[in-house]
């Protein structure tokens, strides 16, 4: 009879394991995406965000059999200070910055488009505004942050110092989230995001914040599918770019978030 392996017994979770995961999870959101369509799912949105589900479900259910802590300790799901909640308000205007390189990407690599022949319009899928906001407002915020600035993130700082930790993770995150949305055209803009939301996570000691900006990313983007803010370059494509007012004004908000984002920190090494 094999007798049962004792809780401690399991091999800890470290960096390399973390790594290698976080190298695999675009082949396994996109493997996953494939093979949905194979058995019949239809439907990009549904598919893409099922996809997310299967590939990171799996990947942090491997991650979260070698917690050594209990699981909100282990992905800090703790109180975070007011300051860094206050930062997510401002954060938030980062969306618009992200926005920006993205035109400025497709100005300097323009994306390869195919020539639209004519025929029948596709009728929408029913429950796509549904579908769109579920995923975007929930599927991607728990899949990535969970993973990114759940387990990698403290990892690598612990590993490798905090500012190459942080950027790493923007990194992994960003070929995560970039290459399976828009290729490497999207990779840029998705490192953009991602740094903000690490930097976020490591000041604030809490993966709640990154949580809340990640879901209030997803809703402006969201209103920005359906051109609810008629703004040039972001959600008007009629423009390439967005006025320089705003994206000096989305510039400023930004700093002011990055700003309590320091004061956050600074208050929680002294309390420690």
């Amino acid at each position: 009879m094999i007798p049962d392996r004792e809780g401690d017994a399991r091999p800890p979770l470290t960096l390399e394991f973390a790594f290698v995961l976080a190298l695999l999870a675009p082949l396994a959101h996109m493997v996953c995406v494939l093979l949905l369509s194979l058995i019949g799912f239809r439907g990009a949105v549904p598919v893409i965000g099922m996809g997310a589900v299967l590939a990171y479900a799996g990947i942090f259910t491997l991650c979260a059999v070698r917690f050594r802590r209990p699981p909100l300790e282990e992905l800090a799901l703790v109180r975070a200070p007011a300051s860094a909640w206050l930062a997510v308000l401002f954060l938030l205007a980062s969306v618009v910055l992200s926005s920006e390189i993205d035109n400025w990407v497709k100005v300097f690599f323009p994306v390869p488009t195919e020539p639209v022949s004519g025929g029948e319009l596709v009728e929408a899928p029913p429950f796509m505004g549904a579908t769109l906001a579920v995923v975007e407002l929930a599927v991607f915020p728990l899949a990535y942050e969970l993973f990114f600035r759940g387990i990698l993130q403290p990892l690598a700082v612990a590993r490798v110092g905090v500012v190459p930790g942080v950027l790493l993770t923007a990194l992994f995150a960003a070929v995560a989230s970039g290459l399976v949305f828009a290729g490497l055209w999207g990779v840029a803009p998705a490192f953009a995001s991602a740094l903000v939301l690490g930097v976020l996570r490591q000041a604030s000691g809490s993966l709640w914040p990154p949580l809340a900006l990640h879901s209030l990313t997803g809703l402006v983007t969201l209103g920005a599918q359906y051109q609810l803010f008629g703004l040039a370059g972001f959600d008007d494509v009629s423009a390439a770019h967005t006025p320089f007012d705003w994206v000096a004004g989305a510039a400023a908000l930004t700093a002011v978030g990055l700003g309590l984002c320091r004061v956050a920190a600074t208050n929680r090494a002294q309390g420690s």
